[in-house]
């Protein structure tokens, strides 16, 4: 008799959860009332978590437990040492771009990677089950709340359980599971047989939504939040990612964006930049330590006791700091391609640039696609009008400057890609 072949019993991964996760795409925020309800449809956030790279990594690590069905305990082991080598990990001192006030806040702790792991693992699963719900509502036409129902159970969600309604009825609106911080709530789709078989049956109005004010301390805002429902959850979060795959209609026409300027839209005219503020490079007389060019530049913008919020050109917070210099391993590293040289002409590119540029661009090491930032700004260095071209880029992986002496027409065509965000104004 012949073997019969393995058979792997191991489950299909969610498809409809994973590219839940990976249609988001990242947002950053000091605090979880910084981004608000339905926005977590649209953008990856976790408090605290200020740079890409981190929020890259994080995300990395859930999209590979939700495909691989891994436990919460393999995530925090795999990735604890990762956000450690960044730095992000235990009580820091960090700085709020909403006030510039630095205080120490609790970044990484297994704790923290519970609930994160809670949150994103519970809502990527409830938006993939809503789009099976929205496939198959002609047929199985209404949704019961279930609720685990032990003594963990709030008393509003208890009350809750059991509670049959059409899918399409607005109670699911904010009512789709889960409803808090580890709600354990799910929802289950039934058919008429299936209300026949366990003895169920439709409500005939769904339960009393009462409303209460919430006050969200970082917007100054006042939100009305459903009785029973932690801030910030009373949302569909099926409903809400469907939407953001929509683009809702305007209320005029298109905007066409500067994709590539014409030729007629130059940037605007150089500016003088004396050679004094030129730094000597690395192994030439006069030459800086790592430690004394980072000083150099954060002292343009007044961080060198810590960092410093400052407000670019379009109204972004942007964070200055020795992190901007700082590897993974904790070490500076400012001498890369002779850009030691220019540094100070790279914080003027930041603090005034001529041009702000938005550009889809892809990791090249996960694929994934993000949005980058570049500063773009010309200065006349030598007074001879020769202008250098400088490019400060802030993307998935961090930062990026460059320096070009007497850019090519291709040279600068092929730094102003992307959407125009801002020109600098004509004197």
């Amino acid at each position: 008799m012949a073997t019969p072949a393995p058979v792997d019993l191991r489950p299909l991964p969610p498809t409809e959860a994973l590219r839940y996760l990976r249609s988001k795409g990242y947002k950053t925020g000091f605090a979880w009332q910084d981004v608000w309800q339905g926005e977590h449809a649209r953008a990856f956030t976790v408090a605290k978590a200020m740079r890409l790279d981190i929020l890259a990594d994080i995300r990395e690590a859930l999209d590979k437990a939700l495909a691989d069905g891994t436990t919460f305990e393999q995530f925090k082991r795999e990735l604890k040492p990762v956000l450690q080598a960044k730095g992000w990990w235990g009580r820091k001192e960090m700085a709020d771009p909403a006030t510039g006030e630095i205080s120490k806040v609790q970044l990484g702790s297994p704790r923290r990677l519970a609930i994160i792991f809670d949150a994103n693992i519970r809502t990527a699963h409830a938006a993939g089950d809503w789009a099976k719900i929205e496939r198959v509502k002609a047929d199985r036409p209404f949704l019961m709340y279930d609720a685990v129902l032990d003594r963990r159970t709030r008393p509003q969600h208890r009350s809750w359980s059991g509670t049959v309604l059409p899918v399409d009825d607005p109670w699911w609106d904010t009512h789709y599971t889960p409803n808090g911080w580890r709600c354990r709530c799910r929802v289950r789709q039934l058919g008429y047989r299936d209300l026949a078989r366990y003895g169920l049956q439709v409500a005939d109005k769904a339960p009393k939504i009462e409303m209460k004010p919430w006050f969200n301390q970082r917007t100054g805002k006042t939100e009305w939040v459903a009785e029973g429902i932690d801030p910030g959850w009373g949302y569909n979060v099926g409903k809400e990612h469907m939407r953001s795959l929509v683009p809702p209609p305007a209320s005029g026409a298109l905007p066409v964006p500067a994709i590539n300027p014409p030729a007629d839209t130059p940037m605007p005219a150089p500016r003088p930049f004396s050679p004094s503020r030129l730094l000597p490079g690395a192994g030439t007389p006069g030459a800086l330590t790592e430690e004394g060019y980072v000083e150099r530049f954060l002292a343009e913008f007044g961080a060198e006791k810590g960092p410093k919020v400052i407000t670019d050109k379009i109204g972004d917070p942007v964070v200055i700091g020795r992190r901007l210099f700082q590897q993974a391993d904790g070490s500076l590293k400012v001498t890369k391609r002779g850009r030691e040289k220019t540094l100070l002409a790279l914080a003027d590119a930041l603090k005034d640039p001529d041009e702000i540029w938005w550009q889809w661009e892809q990791n090249k090491k996960t694929g994934r696609w993000f949005l980058a930032k570049r500063y773009l700004a010309r200065f006349d260095v030598d007074g001879k009008g020769t202008p250098a071209l400088l490019s400060f880029s802030v993307g998935e992986d961090g930062w990026e400057g460059a320096t070009a002496f007497s850019p090519t027409a291709a040279n600068l065509a092929n730094q102003r890609r992307g959407t125009l965000a801002y020109r600098r104004p004509a004197p």
